[in-house]
């Protein structure tokens, strides 16, 4: 390993483009730096926010709450954090990332809020599969865990006041959609991969930032792992089952041969969808209020209930959209 191009000392970390190396104290000024430019360049935040930051367990959704937190304490006080997990359910797994999270959040002192499949959903994701299985539906489980989940931030986020919802997405997370969405010929979906994202004139919907956009995947790694808040590696035993599992391998055996891949993909990315807007390629309509549940659609069903009928699955917002009152529209 090479010595801190700063300093001297032993480097944890260089950048392979430029050869600049780190060590521990200069990497987390590196990555500090680069992720305040980021959230300041696309005005994530305001100055007094509640954010609500979705957390998975993972080192990526990790190293984002453990960043919010100790950045708002250090130069954002009008900022107030409460951690959003989603639990899909998944036998083996998730049990452990929960375990993850919620000792960080202990140390942390962190408000939380972790919401079920089975509760809300009416099953956990290992059944919903199993039940998908046996219905002969044409969809992979991380559809149904990406579409359920989606719908839970947001309408979780609503019920605890936050004002935006922080997601963990990295720089590789983006290019891999970015390359997936080529692939399926799905160039509205590519509009949307932008750091601060959604239709915000519906009022149930929540704005969603990325603030680790501009940053690699191995320096979020690094970063939980030099603040103690990362121990080991869990893969989803669904990931090898996703086109999304394929992509990266790709791109990781890419990169290895021009360290520059990724940036250039976003890049890219960036272009493409100035270009695609001026096209009027995009969802511009109106954002409607799903017929069954009250959430915002772009259509009158939305994907979540579309997927949970398809399931047989009771509606159980039903009942509380009608408390709520001014659910459908």
């Amino acid at each position: 390993m090479a010595n801190c191009s700063v300093c001297g000392r032993k480097a944890v970390y260089v950048l392979r483009h430029s050869g600049m190396a780190f060590c521990e104290k200069h990497f987390l000024e590196y990555f500090d730096r680069k992720v305040r430019r980021t959230i300041r360049k696309y005005s994530m935040f305001r100055p007094r926010e509640h954010i609500v930051v979705a957390v998975s367990g993972g080192k990526d959704s990790l190293a984002l709450l453990y960043y919010l937190v100790k950045l708002s304490r250090k130069r954002a006080p009008g900022w107030s954090i409460t951690a959003l997990v989603i639990d899909e359910g998944i036998s083996g797994y998730r049990e452990q990332t929960l375990r993850r999270f919620e000792k960080v959040a202990s140390e942390l002192d962190v408000n939380y809020e972790i919401v079920r499949f089975r509760d809300e959903i009416g099953k956990t994701l290992d059944e919903i599969v199993t039940e998908a299985h046996k219905r002969g539906l044409p969809y992979m489980p991380c559809t149904f865990c990406g579409v359920f989940r989606r719908y839970l931030i947001n309408k979780y986020a609503r019920k605890l006041g936050g004002g935006v919802v922080a997601t963990g997405h990295n720089l590789d997370d983006i290019v891999q959609t970015f390359i997936m969405n080529v692939l399926n010929n799905e160039w509205d979906k590519v509009v949307r991969l932008t750091p601060v994202s959604g239709p915000l004139s519906h009022p149930k919907f929540v704005k969603k930032v990325k603030p680790f956009y501009e940053i690699l995947e191995k320096e979020t790694t690094i970063y939980a792992l030099l603040n103690g808040i990362y121990e080991g590696f869990e893969e989803c035993p669904y990931a090898q089952l996703s086109p999304r599992w394929y992509v990266r391998r790709f791109l990781n055996f890419m990169e290895e041969r021009n360290p520059t891949l990724k940036y250039s993909l976003l890049r890219s990315l960036e272009s493409i969808v100035d270009l695609l807007k001026k096209q009027g390629v995009g969802y511009s309509g109106e954002i409607l209020s799903c017929k069954l549940c009250g959430e915002p659609s772009a259509h009158p069903i939305c994907r979540a209930c579309e997927l949970r009928t398809m399931l047989g699955l009771k509606l159980r917002e039903l009942r509380a959209n009608t408390a709520e009152g001014k659910g459908t529209g």
